[in-house]
């Protein structure tokens, strides 16, 4: 398993040349599926041509309160030797979910590598649909916007606490809004504000803030980040980020990035990793724009439980066949 998931990000690395970092050896690789097996409910099908392994699916077993019972494929989950098709990932999953189903997972998530396209191939001719986009900037690559806002950007500190938890619904506002309709839970809105309070508190990430006329009009959080197969060496992790409906389009964004930017240059980063919803509209549309590019997507398939009954093997079925 572990030569496949190598020979599979070796081609990654190709693709994306940030990816070749110090992860890719097989001593990572064994670590990393050896983890997996022992620290979790791990279940997964492998194939096999004259007793080789050519191609593997793996997924976890988790339960939360927003997903509810599911099944999660990690990054490295999925691998097949380089001279297989897609067909083999299909067949892979159509084995494994049947496992999945029995464990009374019925929505499956799982994380797609985006530089060989069989892999994104095999899982969208499963029905599977993108939900979250994953990326990273070169630093090299950033080009700063012109036209920025004329609102003060800089780093918050204890003071700004109170503002920061106000602006904690903005990235929720806009999942629940058209066209993502994610629901805000009130129980989760509640603790994701209390979050934001502390985030000050919290000494080795950078919180920046726009202000004018001493309101807060947006913000973004940086955090430290270890290197793995989707991570770079040596980056960081812009892990949220948001700017008021009233302010869009008026270059307060722009202005916070290039400012983000500017300090995680100086601290002598070399790459910048973030993700999105895919179905959000305004991240999608911007993060592209800073010069973040896809490695992969977080794609989702939900499988209805009634197949559990109303399916041919039900004697109720066969009977009215007669």
């Amino acid at each position: 398993m572990a030569d496949l998931l190598i020979h599979r990000q070796t081609f990654e690395g190709e693709v994306f040349p940030f990816l070749k970092n110090s992860c890719l050896d097989v001593k990572y690789a064994t670590d990393i599926l050896e983890k997996l097996f022992v620290n979790h409910k791990v279940s997964g099908i492998g194939a096999f041509t004259n007793n080789e392994l050519v191609g593997y699916i793996i997924g976890e077993v988790k339960i939360d309160t927003l997903r509810g019972r599911h099944i999660w494929v990690p990054y490295e989950g999925t691998a097949i030797r380089m001279d297989q098709s897609s067909e083999l990932i299909r067949n892979l999953y159509a084995k494994a979910s049947k496992l999945w189903l029995e464990q009374g997972c019925f929505m499956h998530y799982t994380v797609v590598p985006l530089g060989n396209q069989v892999y994104y191939d095999a899982y969208q001719c499963l029905s599977f649909f993108i939900q979250q986009v994953h990326a990273i900037m070169d630093m090299k690559d950033y080009q700063p916007f012109n036209n920025v806002s004329d609102a003060e950007v800089r780093r918050a500190n204890k003071m700004d606490s109170e503002m920061i938890g106000e602006m904690s619904s903005i990235i929720q506002s806009y999942h629940t809004a058209a066209p993502t309709f994610e629901p805000a839970l009130p129980e989760m809105v509640s603790n994701i504000k209390a979050a934001y309070s502390n985030v000050i508190e919290e000494s080795d990430e950078t919180c920046i803030i726009a202000i004018k006329d001493k309101r807060g009009l947006g913000f973004q959080e940086y955090c430290p980040v270890s290197a793995n197969f989707m991570t770079p060496d040596n980056a960081i992790e812009l892990s949220v980020a948001g700017t008021h409906y009233s302010q869009m389009g008026k270059g307060v964004g722009k202005k916070l990035m290039n400012e983000g930017y500017r300090m995680m240059q100086e601290k002598g980063y070399d790459s910048m990793i973030t993700d999105w919803r895919i179905t959000n509209l305004a991240s999608s549309t911007f993060w592209p724009k800073c010069g973040f590019k896809p490695v992969a997507y977080r794609m989702v398939r939900y499988i209805d439980s009634n197949i559990t009954w109303a399916n041919f093997d039900n004697p109720s079925i066969k009977s009215i066949l007669g």
